[in-house]
């Protein structure tokens, strides 16, 4: 399971808190802090390399650049607080360059009174009342900070270098990227861009621009207008065999055979 950008999460970058039932989402990534409550029913979180079914009351968090997943067991009902990097910036100096060995709180007593600030948030909303939102955000994570341990990760995150490199690839992985590209684009030796990608997004950087060119070939394929070459070519593949080879070991299947299953499921 590899991880993807959250491109469209971190292009709005803003406080955004919501309540989801039955929430099943996309292995994923992105700046902002990410805090899932469950409020009734059990929920499979994934963060990173840990799992944990949470009940209601317990919670999970996702720090900066931690891949994520959340999956319903069941009927569940679930409050997710997004915090973009700007809004708590004395946290993100304090946890830079850290990860949770235990991301996840079932510490009932807390998880409610921390629920408590989150009512308070959603009442004030963050342009009516920014200072009392942020003295709740604060509250929130300096709580959270005396209850999740942290470790450091292998190797320092730079939230600034981490966007603007995700942007970059996103934008461009449809023409002919390489390390070495990227490396020039952004003044560093390729080694270490390697390296970077790896320890701060979970996966390599040419694993990485692959499993981006297969979604992008997927998405025009379920269009039915296109063909198989051209998607295939127009996602920045440069042969059919390297985009049938990747394909096949991403799906287990080839492409047609990969679309003749999707429209079996949706008519079953």
């Amino acid at each position: 399971m590899q991880p993807e950008f959250g491109i469209m999460r971190e292009q709005q970058n803003k406080l955004f808190l919501q309540h989801y039932r039955n929430t099943r989402g996309k292995f994923h990534f992105h700046s902002q802090i990410e805090l899932l409550f469950v409020d009734e029913g059990e929920v499979e979180v994934f963060v990173n390399e840990r799992r944990r079914i949470l009940k209601k009351d317990e919670m999970s968090v996702a720090l900066s650049y931690d891949a994520h997943v959340y999956r319903s067991v069941g009927e569940s009902c679930v409050t997710i607080l997004y915090i973009p990097t700007y809004f708590c910036e004395d946290f993100i100096t304090a946890v830079k360059s850290k990860r949770a060995t235990n991301p996840f709180l079932c510490d009932g007593a807390v998880v409610r009174k921390l629920k408590e600030y989150l009512c308070e948030i959603e009442g004030a909303g963050e342009e009516s009342n920014r200072i009392k939102t942020q003295g709740y955000i604060y509250l929130i994570l300096g709580t959270l900070m005396e209850h999740i341990a942290l470790e450091d990760a292998p190797g320092e995150i730079d939230p600034e270098l981490s966007s603007r490199l995700l942007f970059y690839v996103n934008e461009n992985f449809k023409n002919d990227i390489t390390l070495a590209s990227v490396s020039a684009a952004f003044g560093y030796h390729p080694s270490y861009i390697s390296r970077y990608f790896k320890s701060c997004f979970h996966i390599g950087f040419n694993h990485y621009i692959t499993t981006a060119r297969l979604k992008n070939a997927i998405l025009l394929m379920r269009e039915k207008k296109y063909s198989i070459t051209y998607c295939a070519l127009e996602s920045g593949f440069n042969s059919m065999r390297t985009f049938y080879r990747a394909f096949f070991s991403a799906f287990g299947a080839s492409p047609g055979d990969y679309m003749k299953q999707m429209e079996e499921t949706k008519r079953s």
